[in-house]
């Protein structure tokens, strides 16, 4: 068995802002109105015809060149997403990138997809089967709105993010998982017969205030370490006042929580947390030896949690 863990990140953010005041025009509502709600001073957009390989590409490669890497050393490639364009893309990307002696799959878990493709990714790492897994979390939300639902047009974005998984040391990398879903849930957050974002606004916060620093308890048990053992903790960007109130619940100072990307990204659903990561270890926030929380949750229900010793 190897110890698996982060090598490498990358991002790829849309060029296009969608400002609160765009939004507040929309609705009738004030700017101020938007941020006591989300938070969310902007949001991001990509383009009408770019597509999941086209965003997922361009993440991956700068995740593969942080990482030092070449594309034909990639062993595989997952895909998380909720917005398939195609069932296809991780082959797509594959093909893209040069990466020519590499497996690959494309799966879902609503807002938690980061958390298990990186989960799916470090197994096969750990177990020796493949020893470089490029792990890349898409959605292009913009595609699923109806820009009249005001529930979800304040919120939602698009965006990439991917990091590649390797061998690390013996005091690095992957501590701990744990991954849950509850289906009964469901209904408070899907597709409706158009293909648009529905979303039970209160459910959603209730559920993600009380499963957000109860994931964080679950890992950190698992991992055999204590909560004030965590340096830095990445959340799913969904709402700024869900991670308030979650990290109030947790009893975890808020400074040693990422909430850039809800803030000036929007929630663009499965690669918040991979954003939010990749943010932080390129702010300085997150430093080797460091030892991080990342948590999804959201859509499914679902919810999951990593603990991992940041470094190489």
């Amino acid at each position: 068995m190897f110890n698996s863990g982060i090598l490498g990140t990358g991002v790829n953010i849309p060029e296009t802002v969608i400002t609160n005041k765009v939004i507040a025009e929309r609705f009738g509502i004030t700017e101020e109105e938007i941020h006591r709600k989300t938070g969310i001073i902007e949001r991001r957009y990509e383009f009408t015809d770019a597509s999941l390989a086209d965003m997922c590409v361009i993440a991956g490669k700068r995740a593969i060149e942080d990482a030092g890497l070449d594309s034909n050393e990639i062993d595989m490639v997952i895909i998380g997403t909720n917005t398939h364009d195609t069932h296809i893309t991780a082959a797509l990307v594959q093909d893209r990138m040069g990466a020519t002696q590499c497996a690959g799959l494309d799966l879902h878990s609503g807002c938690s997809s980061f958390i298990t493709a990186l989960a799916t990714g470090a197994q096969f790492v750990q177990t020796g089967l493949y020893k470089n897994v490029l792990v890349i979390a898409v959605d292009k939300c913009s595609s699923l709105l109806n820009p009249m639902d005001k529930k979800t047009a304040l919120l939602f974005s698009d965006g990439a993010a991917a990091v590649v998984v390797g061998r690390v040391g013996e005091d690095k990398g992957i501590l701990g998982i744990i991954m849950q879903m509850d289906g009964s849930g469901g209904k408070y957050l899907h597709l409706d017969e158009n293909k648009n974002i529905k979303m039970d606004g209160r459910a959603v916060f209730e559920f993600a205030v009380d499963k957000f620093p109860k994931a964080v308890h679950k890992v950190l048990e698992v991992s055999s370490l204590n909560l004030s053992d965590v340096d830095f903790i990445v959340p799913h960007q969904s709402n700024l006042r869900i991670i308030e109130k979650g990290a109030e619940n947790l009893g975890f100072p808020m400074e040693k929580v990422h909430t850039k990307t809800i803030q000036y990204y929007g929630n663009s659903s499965a690669p918040t947390v991979a954003i939010g990561l990749h943010e932080e270890v390129k702010a300085g926030k997150i430093k080797d030896g460091d030892l991080v929380v990342l948590v999804g949750y959201g859509a499914g229900l679902g919810w999951g949690a990593i603990a991992l010793r940041w470094g190489v």
